[in-house]
């Protein structure tokens, strides 16, 4: 799945706000992040990513393993739900 939202907010604060980001998923969703440059590497039990930190947008990147399936659309709405938190 792919999600995309605009900012105004430059590199460093909207890394800085999808570090929050990361951090409300990894205990909704039990995973874990690192960054690799300007983009935060997602990984867990049948879900990884990357979320892409731009100078105007912020872009998730996520696929959800067969086991994990029957909860995409959740997952998707929890990954909306925290970045227009953190991010709008």
């Amino acid at each position: 799945m792919k999600i995309k939202r605009q900012h105004t907010l430059g590199i460093e604060e909207a890394k800085r706000r999808v570090d929050l980001v990361a951090e409300e998923l990894g205990g909704k969703l039990n995973v874990t992040s690192r960054w690799e440059g300007d983009h935060l590497r997602v990984t867990g039990r049948g879900v990884s990513g990357r979320i892409l930190v731009a100078e105007e947008s912020v872009e998730v990147h996520v696929t959800v393993g067969l086991t994990m399936i029957m909860l995409r659309e959740p997952i998707r709405a929890a990954i909306e739900g925290s970045i227009d938190d953190h991010i709008a």
